[in-house]
């Protein structure tokens, strides 16, 4: 773990010193305006920058979860929602606008490509806190291959954020940053904070996994009285795993690790269908809001974590 956080420092050290020299030397939106009138390359990174989207985590973490390893993939839907969470914190402190080659004319007349604040880029610090932790999943597992296919797709998601437009280079300098910094803290204190949890009582657990994203949400929604960021989301999320991973642990005891390759492959197609059907559902059924995203999220987690396993006992048992 020494070696891989020094390697982590290394490289934070190196991205931050490259994005100074780019912001010095060509400008924060030179590359925007090199890219903006290109519709091949909007189109093409346009659907690459979709990797960094939380509909997209939401699937991966799930997948993960069927068929992987479960408490891995709690790790990683806290690494992603902890991001989140510090990234719009950080955004509604700034408050920096987008550059105006977010705004596009896409034959309606114009209008913005991405909604919220620039600084700092949400795709870049979130993909760095899933993709980078999934990168060094994979080192630990000793799959180099998928160690630099994950970590190079963080830098070509940020990058993608430029290339169509939506952030400048001080965004995605800024979310690079943030990102390491926050997958040095998930990997040097997980193993720790796990061990002390494991140890607490089931309802101290419980109460925890409640309190802790309620006074989360309370924060960022007195602190900021028309915040932007999706704080009811993430917020909830935590709550509905924290809950769901706390029961499931200790009344369903589903382990991924223990399928066959046929059981492994049904899981996850239907724990996708589900996942599909219920994201859908849940999002035509509430409005939208804080405090029903806060909602939404919790219960879409909590069935996921909980419903989902025990289904998946049932079946593989026949």
């Amino acid at each position: 773990m020494e070696k891989v956080v020094t390697y982590l420092l290394i490289f934070t050290a190196i991205t931050f010193l490259l994005g100074a020299l780019l912001y010095n030397v060509v400008g924060n939106i030179w590359f925007n305006e090199l890219f903006y009138s290109n519709d091949i390359l909007y189109t093409i990174f346009s659907l690459i920058t979709e990797l960094g989207d939380t509909r997209v985590f939401i699937f991966l973490i799930v997948i993960v979860w069927y068929i992987y390893d479960k408490r891995f993939a709690k790790n990683l839907a806290f690494s992603l929602l902890g991001s989140g969470y510090v990234n719009n914190l950080i955004k509604d402190i700034f408050q920096d606008p987008r550059p105006y080659t977010n705004i596009r004319d896409f034959g309606d007349g114009p209008e913005a490509v991405a909604e919220g604040y620039g600084f700092p880029s949400g795709h870049s610090q979130t993909g760095m806190a899933v993709y980078g932790y999934l990168a060094y999943e994979a080192h630990v597992k000793k799959s180099q291959i998928l160690c630099w296919i994950f970590s190079i797709l963080v830098y070509i998601i940020a990058a993608s954020r430029i290339i169509i437009g939506v952030h400048d280079i001080q965004d995605v300098w800024g979310g690079l940053t943030f990102g390491y910094i926050w997958l040095i803290f998930v990997i040097l204190f997980e193993p720790k904070l796990s061990e002390i949890i494991s140890k607490m009582s089931m309802v101290i657990k419980l109460v925890l996994s409640v309190v802790i994203p309620i006074i989360l949400f309370i924060i960022a929604i007195f602190v900021f009285p028309v915040p932007t960021g999706d704080y009811g989301m993430m917020c909830g999320a935590m709550m509905g795993i924290g809950l769901g991973y706390t029961l499931e642990t200790e009344y369903i005891k589903y382990d991924p690790r223990e399928l066959d390759t046929k059981q492994r492959i049904l899981n996850l197609v239907i724990g996708i269908v589900i996942t599909l059907v219920l994201y859908l559902g849940l999002s035509f059924a509430f409005p939208e809001s804080q405090i029903m995203d806060l909602i939404q999220y919790l219960l879409l987690s909590i069935i996921l974590v909980t419903l989902v396993p025990w289904l998946f006992i049932k079946i593989n048992r026949k």
